[in-house]
């Protein structure tokens, strides 16, 4: 089963972010997802600037990037809740 924790947080110094929760026992697997507020930003939009910092780390070249969103986009199209059977 999955639980989720929901948190506003401020971003510190370093771009460190701190969750605490008496739900969160040690050495539990978790996953974090990170959603900033639009605002205050400069430069490029911050999901192109997300996604591009994802296929470097992922060492994605545009044909890779290419075939892994097609393949994301129609994984969530298979998992949506609203979809039409």
């Amino acid at each position: 089963m999955v639980a989720a924790i929901r948190q506003h947080v401020t971003v510190g110094e370093g771009g460190v972010i701190e969750v605490r929760s008496p739900e969160l026992r040690p050495g539990a697997r978790a996953e974090v997802i990170v959603l900033v507020e639009q605002g205050g930003t400069s430069g490029r939009p911050l999901n192109l600037a997300a996604l591009d910092a994802l296929q470097q780390s992922m060492k994605l070249d545009a044909e890779s990037a290419a075939a892994w969103m097609a393949q994301v986009s129609a994984e969530r199209k298979a998992y949506s809740p609203h979809r039409q059977p």
